[in-house]
């Protein structure tokens, strides 16, 4: 299934990219064309690999490898990836500082997901300007928390009883924002199968608060 919607799909891409490049350059009309078969083939391929890594998941065929990980070190990573986006939407984000001895036991590589994911909502769902807060803690039940909280329009109940629902984009089908409505469902399916739990509070006019829990192996000194 992987090979057969992608190789067709990076044949068009791929086709795009030399009308786009080589010469003789194509007319401004073209190059909107272009520009359209190039955007929306992108848009197709982000869709057929979420859809393709949800139903990895839902079938139980990812293989997660937890480490120990350092979780500031992980936070740092996102940061520098997720900044641009921010920054072209007037989006200030803050980031914990915390203990580089602080470690986690988890998947660096889906937990770095999950977080670029929830990110990446709390900046396109946001006001302009706007703030993104990161914040994290530990509990006495030996789990770390992870919360993003936004300064968006904020969720109605019958909002947040839809979330986590694959395809359902809560509304925003028709709006500038794109998006698959896949993502959240991902990150709650990985969140469950690191044994952890993530959820959401929001109000409206206020913005919206994700979070997610994954155990704590420990401190290291």
């Amino acid at each position: 299934m992987s090979h057969e919607l992608r190789t067709p799909l990076n044949a068009i891409l791929g086709y795009a990219q030399l009308l786009e490049l080589d010469p003789p350059a194509p007319t401004p009309t073209q190059m909107i064309k272009i520009q359209e078969i190039l955007h929306g083939g992108w848009y197709l391929l982000d869709l057929i690999n979420e859809v393709l890594d949800l139903a990895s998941i839902e079938s139980s065929k990812v293989a997660l490898s937890p480490e120990l990980m350092s979780l500031q070190e992980i936070l740092l990573e996102c940061k520098t990836m997720i900044e641009p986006q921010a920054e072209q939407r007037d989006i200030k984000i803050n980031f914990p500082q915390l203990d580089i001895s602080f470690f986690v036991y988890a998947d660096p590589t889906r937990v770095k997901q999950v977080l670029i994911n929830l990110l990446s909502n709390a900046i396109k769902y946001n006001r302009e300007p706007g703030i993104v807060e990161v914040t994290c803690t530990t509990n006495t039940l030996k789990q770390f928390r992870i919360s993003i909280k936004d300064t968006g329009e904020g969720l109605s109940p019958e909002k947040l009883a839809q979330l986590f629902q694959p395809f359902n984009r809560l509304g925003q089908e028709n709006s500038a924002v794109e998006g698959t409505g896949i993502g959240l469902v991902t990150v709650k399916k990985l969140i469950e199968q690191m044994g952890g739990k993530i959820g959401v509070k929001s109000t409206i006019g206020v913005g919206s608060e994700f979070w997610f829990e994954l155990p704590v192996d420990g401190v290291v000194a």
